[in-house]
């Protein structure tokens, strides 16, 4: 059940338009054909989409990662009491979870009057304002996992606070990180809503793209769905190649009480 829908998607790619749009619909194309990814980057600018999407996917989940990574060790093993921490965590989870459309007309004139409009940098803040939290309340799971005496150890050798971290925590909890970051880099990879706010042209990115083939005249089912198979095939390669760190992130990560 799952596999069909992409099979769909694979096989409309590659069908001519007398394929995909004939009634009943053709299972199996008669030929293969190429035109419809060629005409994604030669006619609906299926490059600069491309670019813009990576850029700004790459972009947020660095930074997300790097600062999300500070703020979790901070509340896990700084001076606040337990209590605290959970607070912290809670407001997190709440920052994460409220609609992002509530905010979409002040983000939209904040922009407006930073002339950050058709920017890539508006699509980051907005990409790493929503996964940042996200990032925090994992990673403070994994950083209360890790054994104080591994610090202490640290601190007994003369390692600094800086030292401790990134030589003795952050190899520890590698998994965590990669998960955080895989979520961080999908979730801004397929983000819609603000790029449809706040892209015109210029930061247009592949989910805007595919939304464009949707026209008073019709749908244009092959390039819409080269489209959707060129937005696929990076993040399928990705997690493929950390599949193994991601799902230990995963299974391992938990605020523990």
């Amino acid at each position: 059940g799952v596999l069909y829908p992409l099979y769909w998607l694979f096989s409309n790619a590659v069908k001519v338009p007398a394929e995909y749009l004939q009634s009943p619909p053709v299972l199996i194309p008669s030929r293969v054909t190429m035109e419809n990814f060629t005409a994604i980057f030669e006619k609906y600018g299926a490059t600069r989409g491309l670019i813009n999407t990576a850029i700004v996917a790459l972009v947020t989940t660095v930074i997300c990662v790097f600062l999300g990574s500070l703020a979790a060790y901070a509340i896990a093993k700084g001076t606040m009491a337990r209590k605290i921490r959970n607070i912290f965590a809670l407001c997190f989870m709440v920052q994460k979870m409220y609609p992002a459309i509530s905010v979409a007309i002040p983000v939209y004139l904040v922009m407006l009057k930073l002339k950050l409009i058709d920017t890539p940098l508006a699509l980051i803040i907005m990409n790493t304002s929503f996964n940042l939290p996200l990032v925090v309340w994992l990673m403070i799971g994994f950083f209360q996992d890790v054994p104080s005496e591994m610090e202490q150890s640290g601190k007994i050798d003369g390692c600094s606070m800086w030292q401790r971290f990134i030589y003795l925590v952050l190899p520890i909890t590698k998994p965590g990180l990669v998960a955080s970051g895989i979520l961080t880099f999908v979730a801004a990879w397929n983000e819609f809503l603000f790029a449809a706010i706040l892209s015109i042209n210029k930061a247009k990115t592949l989910s805007i793209s595919i939304a464009g083939f949707i026209t008073d005249r019709g749908l244009e089912w092959g390039p819409m769905a080269a489209m959707g198979v060129i937005m696929i095939i990076p993040v399928t390669i990705l997690v493929w190649i950390v599949q193994k760190d991601f799902v230990a992130g995963l299974a391992m990560g938990s605020v523990k009480e």
